[in-house]
């Protein structure tokens, strides 16, 4: 399956500062710092750095082009996906960083994110599919190894 991808583009100003926002709004009274160090390089990834607890703003927090459930997702919805890394983290989980099994990581964090009250039903929606996506590519990727 095509994944499409996410947006690319540096973020402009006006686009991390609604970032902000929405981190404040996110992530309430919890200590976990938004990084905005690399929003403005083009092709930059956001990501939870564990051990830091700190989210890095990448250029992908908005979407891209694709009908990937990934792709699609709202900035919110990113956003509150790498918060849920970061609960998952202070809650005890720790990563696989190696495929197939991060894409276990992945499809729970998207799974627990879809639970934020702040998030409307489209962005819920997208979480859920994004799960379901990791969970079918995990399932192919054990089959073709025999698994």
């Amino acid at each position: 399956m095509l994944r499409g991808q996410r947006n690319r583009e540096p973020l402009s100003q006006t686009q991390i500062d609604r970032c902000l926002i929405s981190w404040a709004y996110i992530r309430g009274n919890a200590d976990v710092e938004l990084d905005v160090s690399e929003a403005g390089i083009r092709g930059s990834y956001t990501r939870y750095l564990e051990g830091e607890n700190r989210v890095v703003l990448g250029a992908d927090v908005y979407p891209g082009e694709g009908v990937h459930p990934n792709s699609r997702m709202s900035m919110l919805a990113c956003l509150s996906h790498e918060f849920a890394h970061a609960e998952r983290y202070v809650a005890g989980y720790r990563r696989p960083l190696e495929l197939p099994d991060v894409l276990i990581d992945e499809a729970e964090t998207s799974l627990r994110a879809s639970f934020r009250l702040n998030l409307n039903w489209k962005d819920r929606e997208d979480l859920v599919e994004d799960a379901s996506e990791n969970l079918i590519e995990w399932l192919r990727m054990h089959r073709e190894r025999g698994d």
